[in-house]
């Protein structure tokens, strides 16, 4: 059995050349889907101009406009089924419709060292560890569905009730002339809710049998992954049924100046050992 997983995020098929990012997601597909970018203007304002906001797109997508939304077209009747409907039945499909049709011709980077017997645990929705590097399925967990089956990509951000509450709290505080009441600010916020991308709730269950395949790793190798708060819970599940992580080494790969602390830190606010974690690599 292999000692070796490589951890893939989004900045992996951004080395190789796809426009993955959430800014082409906007540029390339949103803008031209009226019911997308209607329901984002709906919920969100004028926020969905500022690049900021799609640079941090999941973590935005539980910041609701209440006012703007309520103040939209029949906001204030329907804004729950607003939010309802965008959450459900506008974005995951048509996210995986866009993912689906990205196209990449591209050829392996050899200095990755990606081989076919290593674990590949994925955050990324392509086929390239497949297709491009020709990785077994058996070897790869796209722990947000693939491409595969577009219509089950998982997508969404990961604030839970309390955490919608204490940004709605937040909203009437920063906004006292919003116009809006608590039970429509509730409905709201029970489809926000629903929205979530329920990552503690997906590691209970996809069970232990699934993590045990993780038990025996050496080698930790992260390519392209931030380490963000929302999916942080994943690592630190990889982490925690490993029974020898204090000899387990980590390799990380970064792009931007400061990526390597910051993705330290992370790594040890799950008790990793500094000592553990090698020297940076670079793209």
């Amino acid at each position: 059995m292999t000692d070796k997983l490589f951890i893939i995020g989004n900045g992996f098929d951004i080395h190789h050349g796809l426009k993955t990012s959430y800014a082409d997601f906007r540029d390339n597909y949103a803008k031209k889907s009226l019911p997308l970018w209607n329901s984002l203007f709906d919920l969100y304002g004028d926020s969905i101009y500022k690049d900021m906001w799609w640079s941090d797109f999941e973590g935005m997508l539980s910041n609701v406009d209440y006012a703007h939304l309520v103040n939209s077209k029949n906001g204030n009747a329907i804004g729950f089924m607003k939010t309802r409907n965008f959450m459900k039945g506008i974005l995951p499909p048509l996210f995986g419709s866009w993912i689906k049709n990205i196209r990449y011709n591209i050829d392996p980077d050899s200095s990755l060292c990606i081989d076919s017997e290593s674990l590949y645990f994925s955050f990324n929705y392509t086929l390239v560890l497949e297709k491009v590097y020709s990785v077994s399925d058996e070897h790869v967990w796209h722990i947000h569905n693939s491409i595969k089956n577009p219509d089950e990509i998982i997508v969404g951000h990961d604030s839970d009730s309390r955490d919608i509450f204490v940004k709605w709290t937040q909203y009437k505080k920063d906004n006292p002339e919003a116009e809006i009441g608590n039970m429509a600010a509730d409905l709201i916020n029970k489809e926000l809710a629903n929205g979530a991308k329920k990552v503690k709730e997906r590691i209970g269950q996809n069970g232990d049998r699934f993590y045990e395949q993780y038990s025996s790793i050496r080698h930790y190798v992260v390519m392209g992954f931030s380490f963000n708060n929302i999916d942080l819970p994943y690592i630190n599940e990889i982490v925690m049924v490993n029974s020898n992580i204090d000899d387990a080494d980590w390799t990380l790969y970064c792009y931007k100046d400061g990526e390597y602390e910051r993705m330290t830190n992370q790594l040890l606010s799950i008790g990793i050992r500094k000592e553990n974690i090698l020297p940076p690599k670079s793209w």
